[in-house]
This record gives structure tokens, sequence and C-alpha cells, in this order.
């Protein structure tokens, strides 16, 4: 499904996604599990709380939204053109005498 945003739509949409990424992120690297201790015995039992190859999905799924969102936001900015007006590079970037 393609969605036409402005640039500053996508810079927004991009920083949420990123707040979003590295929540799933954390709870990835947590392993998403519940540690169940019983007492007087050295028995640990770990439940998995999401269903691993989902989060891992969905993570890479965010991930490949950001490349493409940044991958057509410097294709915009390469064909954009700007005018300043001012003095010439030359004169901006001489040496002091």
């Amino acid at each position: 499904m393609s969605k036409i945003l402005t640039v500053n739509e996508a810079f927004v949409l991009m920083k949420i996604v990123r707040g979003r990424l590295g929540e799933l992120s954390a709870l990835r690297q947590t392993n998403s599990t519940r540690e169940t201790s019983y007492l007087n015995q050295e028995k640990t039992i770990k439940e998995p709380l999401y269903d691993v190859k989902a989060l891992d999905r969905r993570c890479t799924e965010l991930e490949n939204f950001l490349l493409i969102a940044e991958t057509k936001v410097k294709q915009s900015n390469a064909n954009t053109k700007i005018e300043i007006d001012g003095p010439d590079i030359a004169t901006l970037l001489a040496p002091i005498e």
C-alpha cells in the first residue's frame, strides 16, 4: 500500500517508528520471557510471553520501512534545487588575509 507524504510528515512518522522499534527491540533483547521460581527448589521455568518469530518479523518490517523512507527522503533532497542569495562560495571560503 503506497501513501504519499510530505518530507516533514515522513520525518515525523520515521521518528515515531524509531521509538516503536526501540521498544520492540528492547522486548526482543529481554527474550520476552517470564521466569517462575518455586520456593525450596532450584528449578526456574521460562515461559515466552510473545511469539519470538512474530516479534522479530515486526522489528524487520519497521526496519524495512525506515530504510525505504530514508531512501525516498534522500532521493527527494537530491532532486530539490534551492537558490541562495548572498556572496559566492569562493568569497565565503576565502582565507583570512
